[in-house]
């Protein structure tokens, strides 16, 4: 007889996967304190996200607010592998709330809509406010897909764009970690992952040269 599973089985695998994104709903966690935002790590537009059915990493369509991992794993910081329990539960996010693994109809609802912004989360009075906006316009996250599909395929497309791009970002990254005195936590927050680690990611090389970045194609 074959039993149909109803209820959680505390396997930790949905937490070992990643931390949740966050919903509009979920924005009184975050102004409690129960979600720091040395907690959260930004997912910029466009960049590169694993979704439901796609081994492939497609890019993400809309800015989304993630629980950050545990050094350089995925696995939701709040994830206590001892018990292998939520260190949160009674205030978990709407994504954890709705996902049962034994049915997921209710989670996919939810993917990408209605989700949560560092411009709802920063006050307009902030001084980083305005830092972060200037950002998000002068080092828009490139079109990641585009760019992995011309390495892969091998075809040209132009360097120099992405090189300035990439410093220009580190630039800007670098001036405020020392004004204002952000962690490098709280610049993941503000700034999302830098985008020469994103290019990495789908294999452009990284070197440094005179104080810049270079990039260059893989062999």
């Amino acid at each position: 007889m074959t039993t149909v599973q109803t209820q959680c089985k505390r396997c930790g695998i949905c937490c070992t996967k990643g931390g949740p994104a966050l919903h509009k709903n979920d924005l009184p966690l975050v102004t409690r304190g129960v979600l720091p935002i040395k907690r959260l790590i930004t997912i910029r537009r466009g960049e590169l996200v694993f979704k439901p059915d796609d081994d492939v990493p497609q890019p993400a369509e809309c800015e989304l607010i993630k629980i950050s991992g545990t050094g350089k794993e995925w696995q939701c910081f709040y994830y206590n592998e001892d018990n292998e329990g939520c260190m949160i539960y009674q205030d978990r996010p709407q994504s954890c709330n709705e996902l049962k693994c034994w049915n997921t109809d209710a989670v996919e609802q939810i993917i990408e809509k209605d989700t949560l912004s560092r411009f709802a989360i920063i006050a307009e009075d902030d001084p980083i406010y305005s830092v972060v906006k200037e950002h998000e316009i002068c080092c828009p996250c490139p079109d990641m897909k585009e760019i992995r599909n011309a390495v892969q395929q091998q075809e040209d497309f132009d360097l120099a764009i992405l090189e300035k791009l990439i410093n220009d970002d580190i630039s800007i990254r670098t001036a405020t970690v020392q004004k204002m005195k952000i962690s490098l936590a709280e610049e993941l927050f503000y700034f999302g992952r830098p985008v020469f680690q994103l290019l990495q990611q789908i294999g452009l090389k990284v070197a440094e040269s005179e104080g810049k970045l270079k990039l260059r194609r893989p062999m």
